[in-house]
């Protein structure tokens, strides 16, 4: 819940009142102080996993170069095996003819 400086109000007006709600004001910024530093390592952790994972995504475009090789080499040996087996039709329609 955040506070106003309404809801703080002037020490220098109510006395023991306004010492009190000074208490309540430095007990809450506490608290407060307390929950982030809580917090400070989970979110310390949560950028070092962005980090890992950045250089992953560096590390990829190499990847994806690999795979674009490996790709115009399977193209490549597909080409060869289509023009064996084509070769092979011929052949078989060349045997068939002089039956």
């Amino acid at each position: 819940m955040a506070l106003s400086v309404t809801d703080v109000g002037n020490p220098q007006q109510g006395g023991k009142q306004g010492k009190d709600k000074n208490k309540d004001l430095v007990v809450l910024v506490y608290k407060r102080l307390v929950e982030i530093n809580n917090c400070m390592p989970t979110l310390t952790g949560r950028v070092g996993d962005m980090e890992k994972n950045l250089e992953k995504l560096k590390s990829m475009g190499a990847f994806r170069e690999l795979h674009g090789e490996v790709q115009v080499s399977v193209n490549s040996m597909m080409a060869d095996v289509n023009k064996e087996i084509q070769a092979l039709k011929a052949s078989e329609a060349i045997k068939d003819a002089k039956i």
